[in-house]
């Protein structure tokens, strides 16, 4: 009770220093307590600061380059490749990134991750996932909870959960949902948020999705993960087979997080959707 007492009594000092300097939002962000999108992890960074940051999963470093936007907003963006000559990372080909010190395993997390496929996309039927949340180590072998991928000339996302404990939950004994999500469009921004409370117990958790403010999946009361999972957000190129075809290329946006009080106009906000996608265009 001390303790608790102590720090609101601290948070209220700043809260009122705040307020007499005319700085109250900047304020809060910096106690991290209040910060609606979390300036800690992950968010946007220069080039010298990529690798404090961020992780990078790839064959070589020059397949991720600091580009700006292909829409033309100005905004500085990331261009990941994969060849087919490249050698494989975690027994396959990629070129992805995420975020350092986020392994979240329960409670609730807002996910912001978007990507731009270009006009040169070569339309093929094997899969290429292009962000993702993963489920660290301590499910090993099985299928990711969240992918968007794009399967020939479509945009789908695959939901993976299984509600038995780690030594237990398999491949064949887990849940699968694909949710179709409609054909590819190219030399557009993607922008993908996602709320979601991770959740061990069965039946307990629960999910929403909004794919550039529409909103395409929820559920409540629902296992939609792994028991045990580490939950990691990638974006980039991922090849969970064959290519089947000689070079990929994609662009993305830095990945955002949020906390239990943000919302998903702030997690657009931040996107490279932000000038078409406001508040009266989210289906809530």
């Amino acid at each position: 009770m001390r303790l608790q007492c102590f720090w609101e009594i601290q948070m209220n000092f700043t809260r009122h220093f705040c307020l007499a300097a005319g700085m109250l939002a900047a304020c809060l962000a910096a106690t991290g307590a209040y910060a609606q999108v979390d300036a800690t992890i992950g968010g946007t960074v220069d080039a010298s600061k990529f690798s404090t940051r961020y992780g990078l999963s790839s064959a070589s470093t020059a397949n991720l380059t600091f580009v700006s936007d292909p829409a033309g907003s100005g905004r500085t963006v990331l261009m990941t490749r994969v060849k087919s000559t490249d050698a494989n990372v975690g027994a396959i080909k990629r070129t992805d990134f995420y975020p350092l010190n986020e392994s979240r395993t329960t409670g609730m997390r807002w996910y912001g991750i978007s990507v731009y496929i270009p006009s040169t996309w070569v339309v093929h039927p094997n899969p290429t996932v292009i962000a993702q949340i993963d489920n660290g180590t301590t499910a090993t072998n099985l299928a990711a909870p969240l992918s968007l991928l794009v399967r020939g000339n479509a945009l789908e996302m695959n939901l993976n959960s299984n509600y038995l404990s780690a030594t237990s939950a398999t491949v064949s004994n887990s849940t699968k949902e694909v949710i179709k999500l409609g054909p590819l469009v190219t030399n557009r921004w993607y922008c993908l948020v996602v709320r979601s409370d991770w959740q061990p117990t069965l039946g307990s958790g629960a999910i929403t999705m909004w794919m550039n403010g529409e909103k395409v999946y929820n559920a409540s009361n629902s296992t939609n993960s792994y028991f045990g999972a580490a939950h990691t957000p990638r974006t980039g190129l991922m090849f969970p087979g064959l290519m089947g075809v000689t070079e990929r290329t994609l662009y993305t946006d830095f990945i955002r997080l949020g906390g239990a009080s943000t919302t998903a106009l702030q997690m657009y906000q931040v996107s490279p959707c932000a000038n078409f996608i406001g508040g009266n265009a989210i289906q809530w």
